[in-house]
């Protein structure tokens, strides 16, 4: 089982048109739990609603009004056939990230694997989740996927297959593997414009940490806003990301939860440091007190010191992928000498 010990990883995007520059910079500052690139700047391809819908039916995208929808036909048994087929055969190669839509993938495997990097403690992935992918498709009426269960199943099969394909193109390193949902349409659970029921996001969300768990790995869930935090809790996740500056309280409200989660050995991923324009002022110690205040008011609730520091990784609070370069850059340096510190007062070795 891994332990967090207050280790860095990151969510996944980066403002990098140069693959080379986004894979160096996640090396140098993720050096223990390093993930993949995605681009958007790059390609539309490497957005984040379009980059793993490669092999969904009925896909339409239109490069010039830069748009992306579902288009299914009266006529779709063939084709609705044929990714069922796919999937049943469970040739997660038949699923797998092209270069077209996802370089950095390739890439951060061939580095990998050249420098051997020491210190490696685990290697992350990550996928859009469903509800945002199936909520923010939409058909020629504007209807989201959500509502058309046909298709709504077909997204949560397709994105549980692109975890797996990813896993499974880590397994040659014989390291913990890690895949993380991001879920930002999370954060509108609960108002009037996401009518989505519980038990919808909890079965969507459980399958494709199953498909994980089966391939002996660890599922994450990234939310950058707030959102019902106890349901995530309730699911089979190993390890909930949350942005840690903006909404480090409303977490800390649901103590005993926390405690709970962590007591079945989940994992917290403090997204504490920020992608907003938060990020031009914010000192080093500025994030050092946040997080040992965060540390020490779980333990005066009752919660074991040992138990947070083994159960915790440190993020950047959301991607970095549309901010300018320059302050991307600082803080994905932030996180990791964020890290450093943590681990040296905590004396992690």
């Amino acid at each position: 089982m891994l332990k967090g010990n207050f280790s860095a990883t990151a969510i996944g995007s980066y403002p990098h048109n140069n693959v080379d520059d986004a894979c160096d910079l996640i090396l140098k500052t993720l050096p223990e739990i390093p993930c993949w690139p995605q681009l958007p700047e790059r390609d539309m391809n490497e957005e984040m609603l379009v980059q793993y819908t490669e092999g969904l039916p009925f896909l339409k995208i239109d490069p010039v009004k830069k748009s992306v929808y579902v288009d299914m036909p009266e006529d779709n048994t063939d084709k609705l056939e044929e990714f069922y087929n796919n999937y049943m055969s469970e040739d997660p190669g038949l699923f797998a990230l092209s270069d077209s839509h996802a370089l950095g993938f390739s890439n951060m495997i061939r580095l990998l694997k050249e420098k051997k990097p020491e210190g490696l403690r685990a290697i992350k992935g990550q996928i859009v989740g469903p509800i945002t992918l199936a909520g923010s498709l939409k058909d020629p009426e504007q209807i989201a996927m959500l509502h058309n269960p046909v298709l709504f199943d077909v997204i949560v099969k397709l994105l549980a297959m692109k975890a797996c394909w990813q896993l499974d193109q880590y397994a040659a390193f014989g390291l913990p593997r890690i895949i993380f949902l991001d879920e930002p349409y999370l954060s509108s659970y609960g108002s009037a414009f996401a009518s989505l029921k519980k038990e919808q996001i909890v079965e969507s969300l459980n399958e494709i940490f199953l498909a994980i768990h089966n391939r002996e790995s660890l599922s994450g869930i990234h939310c950058c806003g707030n959102t019902d935090w106890t349901m995530l809790m309730e699911t089979q996740v190993d390890i909930i990301n949350f942005d840690a500056f903006g909404y480090m309280d409303t977490m800390l409200i649901y103590k005993k939860e926390v405690r709970t989660f962590l007591e079945r050995g989940g994992i917290m991923a403090w997204g504490i440091v920020p992608t907003t324009d938060s990020i031009k002022d914010v000192t080093i110690g500025d994030l050092m007190d946040k997080m040992t205040s965060a540390v020490d008011r779980l333990v005066d609730s009752g919660i074991d010191q040992k138990l947070i520091i083994e159960n915790s990784l440190i993020t950047p609070s959301c991607g970095t992928g549309t901010m300018p370069l320059d302050e991307a850059e600082k803080a994905m340096t932030l996180t990791h000498e964020l890290t450093i510190k943590l681990k040296d007062k905590y004396k992690i070795t």
